[in-house]
């Protein structure tokens, strides 16, 4: 039985369920050969694999030409040739069903099926990645990270080092030209109105948070909710470090420019008293699902409402606009939430009658229109062009033919599921785009304050901010190089543990690391192969083993056991040998032979009389059975000779094992009775010729005249035959 290894999946799950599938057959296989069963599951084994083994060729043809797999011919060569393979396996052993035949079968189809998966399959887990068939886990990262990642994407190691250099260089340089010419003319106004202006960045955070917390309350409400809980729970604590944000930002704004925006304040308190009465609601599962939408997005509307009113504060023109453009992109994303939570109830219910929801749904397409006229209305023209990339984008193209869908009532033609993911898409877009705004208009005021300071604070700032990108460049560069280093040692601990399933893929392409992951890939396929071939090996080891049990069971009910000595008689080792070689020659194999004579052993005899002889013949044979593998076949060929069979060993390999038992045998003695008998053996060792060799007798007669050498040789020695 070969036990199936995780290493061994390529990531396309029904690629791997066949191959399982192809194993668990052969492994039937297996099991009836080891139980005398092969004979009654030929035909049922032999058509399951057929079977499934064509589905799988095919399956995995569909796969490779849908990816346009750049070998796919020689594949499907490769595939139909095994096929036609069956066919022949199958009447190879109904005509001549042994126990040899059947593992020589089961061997071929174990080995088939690996060398598939490893040499075939596993290379072409890049191709199916790339047609987005094999998909890997990616856990959600921190920014930080995100950005290290793509940097090491971007960039070789050698390229990284040297930015590290020249990017804190051109920064310095771009900094010291912006604090050298700007202008310090409106200091003094900028600065009243600074603390003011800088609660937009936590009203687009608020705002955002909600909107997601609005999202996780409906998705609580009207499916399983255990699967939002933690989530939610987490968002509220999010949400609830928002508002306490807040208002700790407007705590710092003096009182006389809170009044522009007093009653949104005034409301805003108020909601934020009811959302825990509501978050109780939510939980006790007392709400709809449009009550939820509604009660969140009217605390949305109000603090966006904040943003449109400082729009017309009396600031500097480019900041106002500024600020304007960013509210009309503000209620822009707030009406695709909208339109996003009605599109998908509308999807998922059919609800054509409900026109309340479809009535929402149409008039939120005609308040973007509205909303899109006065962004363009106070924007720039590169924030106009920004936003029209996003609108124009292939995934707003994809969302306005679904939309299109949900008018005409074709709720058949869409799918809920890629209608919220195309909106969540769009909506992240959109909230990158507001971030980018944001900063921009903090950027416009802090250059404000920043233009107004003396040159002795600039340098100061431009000091600080050098410092600051400076650590942070280095550390992101840094940890970019790092992190593919410190993946590759824990694989290669990984690998060092006896672990297989760890794969690497460098994003580089031909740096240095690059190179190093693929020396680590190889290696660990080159392991997995060798593991997979040690189970195979193991496996047949077992299966020789029964077999030799099973035979030596045999040998002893007919007489084919030398009763004196316990091993075989010259007669079966005369049959077994000629099969060894056989095989031996069909396959290439080593087999070697041993002739082993007792020296002087006629004067043992004729001193101390036969008992005393035999009693040397048995600690003979008995270091003989001791000393040898369970494959070795050692026989008794003559009064005081032997015959060693060495399977799977060439002639230094059995003059090694001659030397050893040699040595073993002269540094042994014989007690009986009150005498201790010392003694030694002379071996001749030949190995198999396939082109001379047919029969045992023909290298037996080698052995011999090996044998014979050894003796003229002064005895005690072992003398290979050439």
């Amino acid at each position: 039985m070969i036990n199936w290894n995780d290493g061994l999946n390529i990531g396309v799950k029904k690629l791997d369920d066949d191959h399982k599938k192809i194993l668990n057959i052969i492994n039937t296989l297996s099991v009836a050969i080891r139980d005398d069963e092969a004979e009654s599951v030929i035909d049922s084994i032999f058509d399951d694999l057929e079977k499934y083994t064509k589905i799988h060729f095919d399956r995995e043809e569909i796969f490779l030409k849908k990816c346009n797999y750049p070998k796919i011919k020689e594949r499907i060569e490769h595939h139909s040739a095994l096929i036609k393979k069956f066919p022949e396996l199958k009447t190879k052993l109904t005509n001549s069903l042994n126990t040899e035949n059947a593992q020589e079968v089961s061997y071929f189809l174990t080995d088939w099926l690996f060398n598939h998966i490893i040499e075939e399959d596993i290379p072409a887990t890049d191709t199916f990645e790339k047609c987005a068939l094999s998909k890997r886990h990616v856990l959600k990262q921190s920014i930080l990270k995100r950005i290290i990642n793509k940097t090491t994407k971007a960039f070789s190691f050698t390229k990284r080092i040297f930015l590290l250099s020249v990017i804190p260089l051109t920064g310095m340089l771009i900094f010291a030209f912006i604090l050298l010419f700007n202008d310090y003319s409106r200091y003094e106004d900028i600065k009243k109105t600074s603390s003011f202006t800088h609660i937009i960045s936590n009203i687009n955070e608020l705002a955002h948070s909600l909107q997601i917390e609005r999202g996780l309350s409906s998705g609580y409400i009207s499916s399983s909710q255990s699967k939002f809980k933690d989530t939610l729970n987490k968002q509220r604590i999010i949400v609830d470090k928002s508002i306490k944000s807040f208002n700790n930002k407007l705590m710092s704004v003096h009182g006389d420019k809170l009044l522009v925006i007093s009653p949104f304040i005034e409301t805003f308190i108020k909601d934020i008293d009811s959302l825990n009465n509501f978050r109780k609601k939510i939980d006790a599962n007392t709400v709809s699902q449009s009550s939820i939408i509604n009660f969140y997005t009217e605390i949305i509307r109000n603090i966006l409402g904040i943003t449109s009113k400082m729009a017309i504060y009396n600031l500097d023109k480019e900041i106002s606009s500024s600020i304007s453009s960013l509210s009309s992109l503000l209620q822009y994303k707030e009406s695709l939430g909208l339109k996003r939570a009605y599109g998908t109830m509308l999807i998922e219910n059919n609800e054509i009658l409900n026109k309340e929801k479809y009535i929402k749904f149409i008039q939120l397409s005609g308040s973007q229109s509205t909303l899109l006229n006065n962004f363009n209305h106070t924007a720039t023209a590169l924030q106009k062009d920004k936003l029209n990339s996003i609108i124009n984008s292939n995934i707003s193209n994809k969302i306005y033919n679904i939309e299109n869908s949900i008018k005409n009532h074709n709720f058949q033609d869409v799918n809920s599921v890629i209608w919220f993911e195309s909106m969540t898409e769009l909506i992240n877009g959109m909230k990158i785009f507001e971030d980018k705004l944001t900063n921009e208009i903090n950027m416009l005021i802090r250059n404000e304050l920043e233009d107004a300071t003396d040159k002795l604070f600039k340098w100061i700032l431009y000091s600080s901010i050098i410092f600051v990108l400076t650590v942070i460049i280095i550390y992101v560069f840094e940890q970019s190089s790092k992190n593919e280093i410190y993946q590759l040692i824990d694989a290669m601990k990984h690998l060092a543990r006896g672990g297989r399933t760890l794969k690497l893929k460098s994003t580089s392409t031909n740096d240095e690391m690059a190179k190093m992951y693929s020396a680590y890939e190889t290696t660990r396929q080159k392991l997995l192969q060798g593991d997979m071939y040690t189970q195979l090996y193991l496996s047949k080891k077992e299966l020789e083993i029964q077999r030799h049990q099973k035979q030596n069971l045999k040998l002893e009910k007919i007489a084919f056991i030398d009763i004196l000595t316990g091993v075989l008689n010259r007669r079966k080792f005369g049959e077994i040998s000629n099969k060894e070689i056989e095989r031996s020659t069909r396959y290439g194999r080593n087999l070697s032979f041993l002739m082993l004579d007792i020296d002087n052993f006629k004067s043992l005899n004729d001193t101390y009389g036969h008992a005393l002889g035999d009693k040397v013949l048995q600690h003979f044979s008995s270091t003989c059975l001791n000393m040898a593998r369970s494959i070795d076949v050692i026989a008794r060929i003559g009064g005081e000779e032997f015959a060693i069979m060495l399977p799977e060993v060439d002639a230094e390999g059995a003059y090694l094992f001659a030397e050893r038992f040699r040595e073993k045998i002269y540094s042994s003695q014989v007690h009986i009775e009150d005498k201790i008998i010392k003694y030694s053996v002379s071996i001749g060792i030949a190995t198999l010729d396939g082109d001379k060799d047919k029969e045992v007798k023909d290298i037996l007669q080698k052995a011999d005249k090996a044998l014979y050498r050894a003796k003229e040789s002064g005895k005690n020695c072992s003398i290979i035959y050439t």
